[in-house]
């Protein structure tokens, strides 16, 4: 215990020793350090000021040794808190109870953060703990709003996800419950509710981040993690604030760092330019009206460079009319703060705006990973989550594949058989994008793509056929520009499938189809000749018109027992003069 007053280290000497603890008490700092050093203590409380050190300093110096001493910030003020989470440490508000001393040294001491899981259902709970489990934190469950802040009471979490919807308090007055006890407490809110002005109200209640169900675990864990590196110092957002008033900027910087963000200052827009290109800045925070360059005139420069076109802006002002916020739409504005403003709501608005800057590049780069129509079955399947669909559809299956992969991927490290693959997919995947198609897995080497019927489009099986064709001339020529000898496999088949949501309903599900013409298409393929596309019967009539092909009589396909007609497609027919 180090203190200089002699009553804080009575206090806690009373808390600690009741319960089988020793405390040694020190009012010099170095006498505590050298102590330490000798025989690392369990824990250290120590008071908000020591002589002309504070408790931040001290606790960097027992760990500059990488000694992990555990510290415990004492003081009268709550404010404190902020101070105490920067420096990683625990926080004890000054006076204190025996219990609350003791929680408060049980809270540095233990291993593993200390979740709290809010959620009236009980396949939340089956599904999410072992998640948070296997990811390092322990877990405290709460089956509705009463329940959670109760128990935030007696087991002060590091960190609270909860649902919207849940008997007593819902999810939002969770949230403002808990914010009032503990302003800086994480708290995530993750529901089925997904529309702007529920995240709106999430924000506004003081959640810190927002999860749409239904929540992916990497995802999930990629917020807790990022929560939880953002308590310590500079480890959150980048944010540049501008404003020529003094004392402006250093009221909303101030905010902002107690949070946690990196922020850099500028006292016009000019300085602001240069301080987002230094910092790469990820929000930005402008005053309107500003000497050498205003706000909106900032908003422009950022709009005109491709670097920073998509940067999300927060205009202070105190212009309101709807004229202004006409102007400041049209300038791509992403919202604004009319003056005078409390701190609450500054920092409400910047978490919503950089958790919906997360959502919209998670949605981005979760397109590169599911096909386009498992995009669209997300979306719906967000509104209703427990609804499984199911249709029949008639569409163009087409499948490609490498000859003799296996063999040519064993010859080659690692990091080749990627980069091989990634070069060939990126020559391949635009051609049936082009032609309107969607790519609905990667099999290994193979690309499964489906093609439907489209209003004011080529017919669906001439599309598949004609990006079939397209792909083998494709890959010709990459292969004679980057010095390979890949040859391609291509069956495409038309008909009937069922196409629907497939899998777990609750673990993880794919959108995709299932059918006799999918499995023919793959054996089109597998008895298609290197180079070549091999189509069915059905495929042939729809395209006969329009495309050169070799009768290959009836082919045996494997699973299936009759043979049936098969065509080699050469090419496209040359187009036909309309009559005079």
């Amino acid at each position: 215990m180090l203190a200089a007053d002699p009553l804080l280290p009575e206090f806690v000497r009373r808390g600690v020793e009741a319960h089988g603890h020793r405390i040694e008490a020190f009012r010099d700092v170095e006498a505590l350090v050298e102590s330490a050093r000798r025989s690392p203590p369990g824990a250290a409380v120590i008071a908000r000021r020591v002589g002309s050190r504070g408790a931040p300093e001290v606790a960097r110096l027992l760990r500059k040794d990488g000694s992990a001493v555990p510290v415990v910030l004492a003081s009268p003020d709550d404010a404190d808190r902020a101070v105490a989470r920067a420096a990683g440490c625990g926080f004890l508000r000054v006076p204190f109870e025996g219990a609350e001393l003791l929680h408060a040294l049980g809270v540095v001491t233990r291993e593993r953060r200390l979740v709290l899981l809010a959620d009236d259902s009980s396949l939340i709970h089956r599904h999410t703990v072992p998640i948070l489990e296997e990811a390092g934190y322990d877990v405290v469950s709460a089956r509705d709003g009463d329940e959670a802040v109760t128990l935030h009471d007696e087991r002060r979490p590091d960190l609270v996800i909860t649902d919207v919807e849940m008997p007593g308090r819902d999810g939002y007055a969770v949230c403002k419950a808990l914010k009032a006890r503990d302003p800086h407490l994480p708290v995530i809110i993750c529901s089925a509710r997904g529309e702007a002005h529920d995240l709106e109200r999430g924000f506004d209640a003081g959640a810190d981040d927002y999860l749409v169900k239904p929540a992916a675990a990497e995802e999930l864990l990629s917020r807790v993690r990022a929560l939880f590196a953002g308590l310590e110092p500079g480890a959150r957002e980048r944010i540049v604030v501008a404003d020529d008033s003094p004392a402006i900027r250093h009221l909303v910087a101030d905010s902002l760092i107690r949070q946690g963000f990196a922020v850099a200052v500028a006292a016009d827009g000019v300085e602001a330019l240069a301080r987002i290109v230094e910092t790469k800045a990820e929000l930005v925070i402008t005053d309107y009206d500003m000497p050498r360059m205003t706000g909106f005139e900032l908003v422009h420069a950022l709009k005109r460079d491709p670097a920073t076109r998509d940067l999300p802006v927060v205009m202070l002002t105190a212009r309101d009319s709807r004229r202004d916020q006409a102007q400041m739409r049209a300038a791509g504005l992403t919202t604004y703060l009319v003056k005078p403003f409390t701190v609450d709501k500054c920092l409400a608005v910047v978490e919503r705006v950089l958790a919906e800057r997360r959502l919209l590049a998670y949605k981005e780069a979760s397109r590169l990973y599911i096909s386009d129509g498992a995009v669209r079955a997300a979306e719906e399947a967000a509104s209703d989550p427990s609804k499984v669909r199911a249709e029949e559809r008639e569409l163009a299956v087409l499948f490609s594949d490498i000859c003799g992969f296996t063999s040519l991927s064993s010859k080659l490290e690692p990091r080749e058989v990627v980069e091989l693959l990634n070069g060939f997919f990126d020559v391949m995947c635009p051609i049936i994008k082009d032609e309107a198609g969607d790519i609905d897995k990667f099999i290994g080497d193979a690309i499964m793509a489906l093609f439907e019927e489209l209003p004011e489009a080529d017919p669906a099986p001439l599309r598949a056929v004609r990006a079939a064709l397209r792909m083998q001339s494709a890959l010709a020529a990459w292969n004679r520009a980057a010095g390979n000898d890949v040859a391609v496999r291509i069956g495409v088949n038309t008909g009937k499938v069922v196409r629907g949501d497939i899998g777990s309903r609750h673990v993880r599900r794919d959108y995709t189809v299932i059918g006799d013409v999918v499995n023919r298409a793959q054996r089109f393929e597998a008895s298609a000749p290197p180079r070549g596309v091999l189509i069915g019967e059905k495929t042939y009539e729809r395209v006969r018109e329009q495309v050169l092909v070799e009768p290959c009589g009836e082919l045996r396909l494997k699973g299936i027992d009759a043979p049936v007609p098969a065509y080699l497609a050469l090419g496209l027919c040359a187009p036909t003069e309309p009559a005079p």
